[in-house]
C-alpha cells in the first residue's frame, strides 16, 4: 500500500503543475468530458510508459462513461501497450 501511494504521487508529480490543477478542477466540477481531454494530454506528456498508461486508463474510463469519440483511439493506445 505504501509503495503504491508513493508511486501514485510520483506519477502525478510528473505532469505540469497547471495541467494537474486543471485535472483537479475538472474532477471538482465533475467535468468528465473535459477529463478525457486532460488525461489524454497528461498521457501525451508522460515520459515513462507506466505513467502514460496510467493517464490513458483514466482517459479511457471517462471516455466510456461519457460516450466520448476518443474512446476508440484511447483503447487502441492501451492495447498497443498490452494494457487493454
Amino acid at each position: 500500500m505504501i509503495g503504491s501511494l508513493a508511486k501514485s504521487k510520483c506519477i502525478v508529480a510528473c505532469i505540469a503543475d497547471d495541467l494537474n490543477a486543471m485535472i483537479l478542477a475538472a474532477h471538482a466540477c465533475k467535468d468528465h468530458w473535459g477529463l478525457v481531454e486532460l488525461y489524454t494530454r497528461a498521457a501525451d506528456l508522460a515520459v515513462e510508459q507506466d505513467a502514460e498508461c496510467f493517464f490513458l486508463t483514466y482517459a479511457y474510463v471517462f471516455a466510456l462513461q461519457t460516450g466520448h469519440p476518443n474512446q476508440i483511439d484511447l483503447k487502441a493506445r492501451l492495447k498497443h501497450y498490452g494494457r487493454e
